[in-house]
């Protein structure tokens, strides 16, 4: 690994690029993804088609990548899964052009790193826009650096389009152009970026806006504020993994005892207190985007370039090694998951288990993050065609509250041959239900799902009105 510092800045950009690629390409042929939304993608694109306008895959909308998807909507899951892929080697390239633009020494080791960050690998084979949003903002602010100001707000205006929260950068960014000794100068750099990031990411939620209305920008979610175990585990291991963990908390120990000041010599118009106070501003934000809704660990993916670059002016060179040595780990060794069987992830006879908060968890020091990923997909996926498979012997009129299954069952039905009798709903309240059984269906819940039906509309009925779809 250290070789690559024997190769030149444009041979180590190549190859780091390259590889980035490469190693995504063997898990993006086992379907969409874990999560519901990534097949709630696939879903939404067929419904694109079908209806001639633009429909949200969620609210508040994700239109640069849902007319994307409408594009190629019957296409297979490697051809949607490949375009993250294509956006993974895109944030990479512009990272490292970054860490080179800033002056920090050994750009290839931070990109490394950067490149195998667990939450970055993985939102690299699937097909939400994490990796997306992360391509547009880096490029954004490698051409503000560069001095390019329009082209960086028209690439801020692009990762708008993708999720309309990353308007937020819009403060970092003028931290980054502010000049206490110009302020003219600074207010012209700071509305060079943000009327056309404004007007192009106004421009993407127009269609969202006349199909939803004014109450377009909502979102919503089924699930209970987690417990505070849950909370950080997907803050810091669920983003770094537990080898980029230790890396990362290494680098405090090392700022901490040495008590200096970050060391850096600045760029031409970017002194070192203005680059901390913007990582640790969009830092800031994050955790606080994130403590609202702590669901997932790619909420934080856009952190992650900030958190490297704040290591990178910490640690010193000897101990870049290391640190990116532990990161290139990170994605294949030492996996913390669930074990539920229908959609918890595999390990090996190596792995310690126990419980948090009324979870199994295990930890595996000889499987990745990016292979437990990989197998629950793939347990998803199995459990979801059993589902399919049970139905097509039914004979009754059947509902199925199918809740986080819902949108994978759906996508396998748009290329196979379906029972009529059954239909599948993603949570339904109670009238609906003692509807459906007075015309004389029988309703069902798959696991799980009458808790989260529940839950959805505050109300207390499934289990009355259901029963549990069992496979035999």
């Amino acid at each position: 690994m250290f070789s690559l510092l024997n190769l030149s800045l444009r041979n180590q950009l190549l190859l780091l690029v390259s590889l980035t690629g490469i190693s995504r390409i063997p898990y993006i042929f086992d379907g969409y993804g874990v999560e519901e939304d990534s097949w709630g993608l696939v879903v939404n694109s067929y419904e694109i088609q079908q209806t001639g306008h633009f429909v949200a895959s969620r609210l508040p909308g994700h239109p640069v990548q849902e007319w994307t998807y409408a594009l190629i909507y019957d296409q297979p899951a490697w051809m949607y899964n490949s375009l993250s892929v294509l956006f993974s080697m895109i944030a990479v390239f512009y990272f490292f052009k970054v860490v080179h633009q800033l002056g920090l020494e050994s750009p290839g080791l931070w990109t490394l790193a950067f490149a195998c960050t667990p939450v970055l690998y993985i939102a690299g084979t699937y097909t939400i826009d994490y990796a997306w949003v992360l391509g547009f903002l880096l490029a954004s602010l490698y051409y503000l650096l560069r001095g390019h100001f329009i082209v960086s707000g028209i690439l801020l205006g692009m990762t708008i389009g993708l999720r309309v929260t990353t308007g937020a950068f819009l403060l970092p960014w003028l931290l980054l152009v502010w000049n206490n000794l110009d302020t003219k100068t600074s207010i012209k750099h700071f509305l060079s970026i943000a009327v056309p990031a404004g007007l192009i990411g106004i421009a993407w939620y127009i269609p969202v806006y006349l199909v939803y209305g004014s109450g377009f920008f909502d979102y919503s979610d089924q699930f209970p504020y987690p417990p505070l175990t849950k909370i950080l585990y997907k803050a810091s291991i669920g983003v770094f993994g537990l080898l980029g963990c230790i890396a990362i908390a290494y680098t405090l120990y090392c700022y901490v005892r040495r008590r200096k000041s970050f060391e850096w010599n600045g760029t031409n118009f970017i002194t070192p207190k203005q680059l901390v106070t913007v990582c640790l501003v969009v830092i800031g934000i994050h955790i606080l985007a994130y403590l609202r809704l702590p669901q997932k660990s790619a909420y934080m993916l856009p952190l992650v370039p900030f958190v490297i670059i704040l290591c990178a002016l910490v640690l010193q060179k000897r101990e870049v090694k290391w640190f990116a040595l532990l990161f290139a780990g990170a994605p294949f060794l030492m996996s913390m998951n669930l074990t539920d069987p229908l959609r918890g992830a595999e390990h090996s006879a190596l792995a310690a288990t126990f419980k948090i908060s009324g979870q199994e968890i295990f930890i595996d020091p000889i499987s990745g993050p990016i292979f437990s990923e990989r197998s629950k997909r793939i347990n998803k996926m199995k459990y979801c065609d059993e589902v399919l498979k049970a139905t097509d012997t039914i004979t009754l009129p059947t509902v199925i509250i199918g809740g986080w299954w819902y949108n994978e069952l759906i996508t396998e039905n748009f290329t196979r041959k379906y029972n009529k009798l059954v239909r599948h709903r993603f949570y339904i309240e109670c009238h609906v239900m003692d509807s459906a059984r007075r015309a004389g269906a029988q309703v069902f819940y798959l696991p799980e799902q009458n808790l989260y039906n529940d839950q959805m509309y505050g109300q207390q009925c499934t289990d009355s009105l259901a029963q549990p779809f069992y496979i035999r």
